[in-house]
């Protein structure tokens, strides 16, 4: 019975939470009501989650790390938690100091944003105070400047809000000009993510995604999502920051999710149970 009984333990605490599916995209969509945060597989554009947000606003930036997504809303200083297992809301959000977000990315220990007020400014936000750590200014980014993400120490942005010709620069993280048009999409483009080797970036008004070589800035291939997709102006981007060798797959602080507890929780029960057997004989 004492051997049945660990073996259900592996078991439960092995399912604890699920796992977040691997090759993976995740995009967050424009809406006046509330977004939709969407996966779409990276290689064929096939619309895999589509998750409802419960919180009303125009949908911006999207965040993977590992089973949790942290998105923004437009004229709103919080960022939302959303499992990546199945959608559901994981509790309060961490509130910022900055009143209006874009894009976000994550670099390991801090959020990275793009300013949604009419700065050119990226700003660095401490995950559990949600205190600005650090604030730069974008040389070439203009108003409203909607495509920020973190990549191997440095940042590449796009120069205003859905701006045609799809412009992209590199800085660093002290906000000096690196390289300047790195990519060029030719479109409306807005959001980007880096999957460690390569950028895409989302092409706002025809639902498809330009994929960029991460070293050249050539452009690779365009991707066309899934037409089953409800609200199709996809704002930002992101693949799992986890699994990225250059943020080192650091986790913000977080809530576990209600499943996650469950398990937890049957878990210590057993181990109670058994321990109280084997003091019993």
């Amino acid at each position: 019975m004492r051997k049945q009984l660990i073996g259900w333990l592996g078991v439960a605490l092995l399912a604890v939470g699920g796992t977040a599916q691997a090759g993976l995209i995740w995009a967050n969509n424009a809406s006046s009501g509330a977004p939709y945060i969407q996966a779409y597989n990276s290689a064929t554009g096939a619309l895999v989650h589509e998750f409802l947000s419960p919180h009303s606003g125009n949908g911006r930036g999207v965040v993977q790390v590992g089973n949790i997504l942290y998105y923004t809303l437009v004229g709103n200083g919080n960022i939302y938690r959303m499992s990546a297992v199945d959608g559901s809301n994981l509790g309060s959000p961490i509130t910022t100091t900055v009143r209006s977000m874009s894009t976000i990315g994550w670099d390991g220990s801090a959020f990275w944003t793009s300013d949604y007020t009419g700065n050119a400014n990226a700003y660095r936000i401490d995950p559990a105070t949600g205190t600005t750590i650090k604030t730069v200014s974008l040389v070439n980014a203009g108003r409203h400047y909607d495509g920020l993400e973190y990549f191997n120490g440095k940042l590449i942005a796009n120069r205003g809000d859905a701006r045609t010709g799809g412009i992209y620069d590199v800085y660093d993280i002290n906000g000096n000009l690196l390289t300047a048009d790195f990519l060029k999409t030719g479109e409306s483009s807005t959001g980007i993510a880096f999957d460690g080797t390569d950028f895409y970036v989302s092409n706002l008004y025809k639902h498809t995604v330009s994929v960029f070589d991460g070293t050249t800035g050539g452009l690779l291939r365009v991707l066309s999502l899934d037409p089953a997709a409800r609200q199709k102006s996809i704002e930002d981007l992101s693949f799992d920051y986890a699994a990225r060798e250059d943020t080192g797959g650091g986790n913000p602080p977080s809530i576990p999710e209600p499943g996650t507890l469950a398990l937890l929780g049957l878990g210590a029960f057993l181990l109670a149970w058994t321990r109280r057997r084997m003091h019993q004989h």
